[in-house]
């Protein structure tokens, strides 16, 4: 397959950068520039204090699953995911964060090859990510084959795949309020079909979407736009079941749940 020429992906990539910077602006009404709002704790790290075999977690997505919000390491979403499985496998979590903010899903890609050269054995991959698809006007149907297609690879590789299906962007406080109708419809349609493509490719399917969202400012950071530390907590209360689930498969992961 012929190459596009260097000058030419680098004009690809700048012009795809502006573009979703407009589409963000054009969506919020705050003045966010979400070029200079990317920073976020990088929590890569071994959690719990354990001997025996470790735990590998991956977190891949977009900002949600980057935390993008959040000040310090152990309010990441990441961080509280590891913490969580810790406890309840009674092993070392080895976390390596390869979300990063504006992903879509088909953007993901870059970060499932991350995944598949992980050094760990495999474990649990959790992916969200499926905001930057609503508002970027991506077809729906193409970013739910996308997520399929992303969940059959890493589970072909051994990886035990979550999906964190995608929120209700329409109840982010910083959306325009002649936006919040159309952007939840298409949230709730986008949720509908990652369910299914998450579920017939081998993944568990967790719906983030909380009616909470939109009746409690401080689940958003400062921005308006991303979850808090209280707003990632609240996505862990979703995940938790699936998370702790994974002590009754020790013959997945090489693990004995503790007594």
């Amino acid at each position: 397959m012929m190459r596009r020429p260097r000058k030419l992906r680098r004009l690809s990539s700048t012009t795809r950068r502006i573009a979703a910077d407009l589409i963000a602006r054009a969506f919020v009404g705050n003045g966010f520039r979400p070029h200079h709002h990317t920073t976020f704790p990088l929590a890569d790290g071994t959690y719990g204090n354990h001997g025996g075999p470790g735990l590998s977690l991956l977190v891949l997505g977009d900002s949600i699953a980057a935390s993008l919000g959040t000040s310090a390491v152990d309010e990441t979403l990441g961080a509280q995911c590891a913490a969580a499985l810790s406890r309840a496998t009674g092993r070392a979590v080895h976390l390596r964060v390869l979300a990063r903010p504006g992903a879509t899903t088909g953007i993901m890609k870059y970060q499932v090859r991350h995944a598949l050269r992980h050094p760990h054995p495999p474990g649990i991959a959790l992916i969200i990510v499926g905001s930057n698809d609503i508002v970027a006007g991506i077809p729906l149907r193409l970013a739910a084959k996308s997520l399929a297609h992303h969940v059959t690879r890493l589970r072909r590789a051994g990886w035990h795949v979550l999906v964190g299906t995608c929120w209700d962007v329409g109840r982010v406080p910083a959306v325009r309020h002649w936006l919040r109708t159309p952007l939840s419809r298409r949230s709730r349609r986008l949720e509908r079909l990652q369910t299914r493509a998450a579920r017939q490719a081998g993944a568990v399917a967790i719906p983030l979407r909380d009616p909470r969202h939109g009746t409690r400012p401080e689940l958003f950071a400062v921005d308006r736009i991303h979850p808090s530390a209280r707003g990632h907590a609240l996505h862990l209360q979703a995940l938790a079941e699936a998370l702790t689930d994974i002590t009754a498969m020790p013959s997945d992961f090489g693990l004995t749940p503790p007594a």
